[in-house]
């Protein structure tokens, strides 16, 4: 097994989970930026919007970890199966989905200044 599937792997499993989490909108914790309060439930309008992206963040972040721990440990010849190349795809293609997707924030927004 090369040194980088692992790694490979913790990237494929982020950025899948990652986007899963957004697209689907789970927060189980928000951050509350005006009110300075991280909340598990959902605060009146009156405390501003609520941040989920750190959640996004650490619920990839472990599991894209236990991914790549689990694929540290399996068998030399199984990780060898995928090239180092090759085992980029995944994470490249939802990076690349989401530029797509979320386009509108880069060709929507207006010009500041001019």
């Amino acid at each position: 097994m090369n040194r980088i599937f692992p790694l490979a792997v913790f990237a494929a499993v982020f950025s899948v989970v990652y986007y899963a989490c957004f697209v689907f909108a789970y927060t189980p914790v928000s951050y509350y930026p005006l009110m300075g309060e991280i909340s598990s439930e959902v605060m009146p309008r009156t405390a501003g919007p609520a941040m989920g992206w750190f959640t996004w963040i650490v619920i990839g972040s472990i599991s894209g970890l236990v991914a790549g721990v689990v694929a540290y440990v399996v068998p030399k010849n199984l990780g060898d199966k995928v090239g180092p190349a090759l085992s980029w795809v995944v994470p490249l293609g939802v990076t690349l989905w989401i530029l797509f997707v979320e386009k509108h924030w880069f060709l929507d927004a207006p010009v500041v200044g001019g």
